[in-house]
């Protein structure tokens, strides 16, 4: 999970609070960094977001606060309002965006607020798209910051900066990714499992994994391409090997061989298959099982 998008700062609270509760206008003050903000205690205005801007697919977390006071409630402008209604009432967003619900957390902490958390995807190629989507929504007039990572944080900035007037605050995508893991184990600690028995049916079970004292594991990071990195602390960590053939060549072959355009038109196809089709497996090979190495019969040997 890459961090959450922060508006730029102000100079506190409750001068956001003055500010747009009242006609009086706040003191102007030159506005501090993101990192100097938030050690010094100060949180941004709302909204949050994240954005992973990736070579096929953008990533895109949404903190929704649960915790709101009455005073804040009464406060808040209905631009805000509208964004989280229209965010949070909807699975999709036109043809290609999508909400992914099952991945909601709820009740999660971030800085000093209680809320939960919105996983938001579309291509990457709907970039222009999106960004007509959040001038719509008048996203530009409540932040000016959005913190990014991924390729896409430097491809697409003049973007951001030219459409919606917003500046990409850009964090390294692999910090963000074992940051995003050990926050995940934290705040949800079923989201972090393993299979046991895979190979049966009737005894397979999904276990929570112990991350308690995790060092060192290897992280599998598949996304257009697939990098592999070895993770032996917090804050040490290495990239060991990767591939080029990942997520985007998979989607590639989806396209040229069902003329599918989408991930999910790929993955919907996938479902209705049935891959014994055109997997060789061990029974194609020896008439039926290998019981000298007990392989089943229906074991894939080839792909």
């Amino acid at each position: 999970m890459g961090p959450v998008v922060r508006s730029e700062m102000e100079a506190s609270d409750s001068a956001v609070k003055t500010n747009r509760c009242s006609d009086t206008p706040g003191l102007e003050e030159e506005e501090p960094s993101i990192e100097r903000s938030i050690a010094n205690g100060y949180m941004p205005p709302m909204p949050w977001f994240g954005m992973d801007i990736g070579g096929s697919l953008v990533k895109l977390v949404y903190f929704e606060p649960t915790d709101f006071t009455k005073i804040e409630e009464d406060c808040e402008l209905e631009t805000l309002k509208n964004i989280r209604r229209y965010l949070t009432s909807n699975k999709a967003y036109g043809n290609t965006g999508h909400r992914d619900a099952h991945l909601q957390m709820d009740n999660v902490q971030v800085g000093d607020r209680t809320g939960s958390l919105h996983f938001i995807r579309f291509p990457t190629s709907e970039m222009g798209n999106f960004l007509e989507l959040a001038k719509s929504k008048g996203m530009a007039t409540l932040a000016s910051t959005v913190c990014a990572t991924g390729g896409g944080a430097y491809k697409f900035e003049e973007d951001f900066r030219r459409e919606v007037n917003m500046q990409l605050h850009k964090f390294d995508e692999l910090d963000s990714l074992i940051r995003g893991i050990h926050y995940i184990e934290d705040n949800n600690p079923h989201e972090l499992y393993y299979w046991s028995n895979p190979k049966d049916e009737r005894l397979c079970e999904r276990i929570p994994y112990d991350f308690s004292d995790p060092y060192p594991f290897l992280v599998v990071n598949v996304g257009s391409g697939v990098g592999m990195l070895a993770v032996y602390g917090p804050n040490n960590y290495k990239r060991v090997t990767g591939t080029s053939l990942g997520g985007g060549t998979f989607l590639g072959l989806c396209s040229l061989l069902t003329g599918c355009e989408t991930f999910e038109d790929a993955i919907a196809l996938a479902a209705k298959g049935n891959s014994n089709n055109i997997d060789k497996l061990v029974q194609d090979i020896y008439g039926g099982d290998y019981p000298k190495f007990n392989l089943k019969g229906d074991t894939v040997a080839s792909r």
